[in-house]
This record gives structure tokens, C-alpha cells and sequence, in this order.
């Protein structure tokens, strides 16, 4: 008996240092997570706050210039509220964690109704980056040293803002969500 436990013993040892290198060498790129793949993860949080939760709005940082976020670098933030709820649920969301708050309500920012909420399919985060690209973002979003927000606001129709900042230079594009026809805005 004692040898059997033994033998169990080393073949566990070895199952777990033989997976040690292969989760130590694991790219960025394969954890990096897009705005839908986040919203499907905090979907599950936000009904489980409350059934009738519905998406405000989301806001993300730290994006690469293909419309991900990486594993310490970046994050994406939804914002639920749900009918008769004083607060709402913020659920953050990183490639290797999700945290869930409330907090008093907040009005939406920018131009959308109150009450308003994102529809339920709208343009991801890579493809609203690849939208402003082609209309005259490919310069900055190949800068060293870029920085890319993104805010999905319940505008009518709902769209995505897009903020590049790289080499002293700021520039900022309205998308729409469900057409990915993009405006830039000038300063």
C-alpha cells in the first residue's frame, strides 16, 4: 500500500512540473480578450446580480491597436442597471479575472437617453479599430508608443468612441455599433 501511494505520489509530482513550463511560456497574445468575448463573461456576473440586468454602457483601456486587451495592460468595464435598482453593477474584466462592484447610479456619459441601453449585437472591438484604420487611424495605431480607449455608448444608433493618442498627437472617431460607418471628429 505504502508503495502504491508512492508511485501515486511521483506520477502527480511529475504530471504538475511536466504542465509548469507550458503555463510559464503561455503568450499574452493567446489570453488577449476582445469587447464581446469580455461581455459574455460579465453577462453571466450581471444576471446574476440581477436577472433583468441590462447593459448601459462599456468602456475599455489599455486596448492594443487590434482592439484587444492583454493580460496587465488593459481591461474592459460594463456598466448594468436593472428597473428599480438604486445602484448599478460595473463588472471589470481582464484576460485572467473579473470583479464585480455596484456603485450609486451614474448618468450615461455623452448625448444617450436615460434609461437607455445597448442593443443586444453589436460591432466588436477589433472590428471598430480595423473601421477607423481604413479612415485614417493606421499612422498613430502603428506609433511605439500608443494609447487606445474605446466607450460603447446607447446613442441613437449606438456607436463606439474610439481615442488614439501617439506622439504628442490625439485623435478621436465616432463608429456606428450596428454599421461600423465611421465619422472622425475634429478638435
Amino acid at each position: 500500500m505504502f508503495r502504491i501511494s508512492l508511485l501515486l505520489l511521483g506520477f502527480v509530482s511529475t504530471a504538475i512540473l511536466s504542465c509548469a513550463p507550458a503555463t510559464s511560456q503561455l503568450s499574452p497574445k493567446r489570453l488577449r480578450v476582445s469587447a464581446l468575448e469580455a461581455a459574455r463573461e460579465a453577462r453571466t456576473m450581471a444576471v446574476s446580480w440581477d436577472e433583468r440586468a441590462t447593459l448601459e454602457y462599456l468602456e475599455g483601456e489599455g486596448i492594443t491597436p487590434e482592439g484587444y486587451i492583454l493580460p496587465g495592460t488593459g481591461s474592459w468595464r460594463f456598466i448594468y442597471g436593472a428597473p428599480g435598482r438604486a445602484e448599478e453593477l460595473v463588472v471589470t474584466v481582464t484576460p485572467i479575472g473579473l470583479e464585480r462592484t455596484t456603485r450609486p447610479e451614474r448618468p450615461v456619459p455623452g448625448l444617450a437617453a436615460p434609461g437607455a441601453s445597448l442593443p443586444a449585437e453589436w460591432l466588436d472591438s477589433p472590428a471598430a479599430l480595423e473601421r477607423v484604420r481604413a479612415e485614417g487611424a493606421d499612422a498613430l495605431l502603428r506609433e511605439r508608443e500608443v494609447s487606445v480607449s474605446l466607450l460603447l455608448l446607447p446613442t441613437r444608433p449606438a456607436e463606439w468612441t474610439v481615442r488614439i493618442a501617439a506622439g504628442g498627437e490625439a485623435r478621436e472617431w465616432r463608429v456606428d455599433a450596428q454599421s461600423g460607418a465611421v465619422r472622425e471628429l475634429v478638435k
